[in-house]
């Protein structure tokens, strides 16, 4: 990803479904006291993984500002 974009997840509307996680691991985790999925690293590629991930979403939670 570019310096210009960033990935973000919406913790009011995270349901920790865990599908990010399993599309991007290395981008996304489950917070074990909260169960609401956060981004660990904002700046990751490759970028599939992470819109893969953001499709998956059962919430929508996911945002990709580019």
């Amino acid at each position: 990803m570019s310096a210009d974009q960033s990935i973000r997840v919406d913790p009011d509307v995270c349901m920790g479904a865990g599908s990010c996680v399993f599309h991007a691991p290395h981008v996304f985790a489950i917070d074990p006291e909260t169960n609401v999925a956060r981004v660990v690293d904002p700046a990751a590629d490759p970028l599939d993984d992470v819109l893969d991930a953001a499709e998956a979403c059962p919430t929508g939670a996911i945002r990709i500002d580019r």
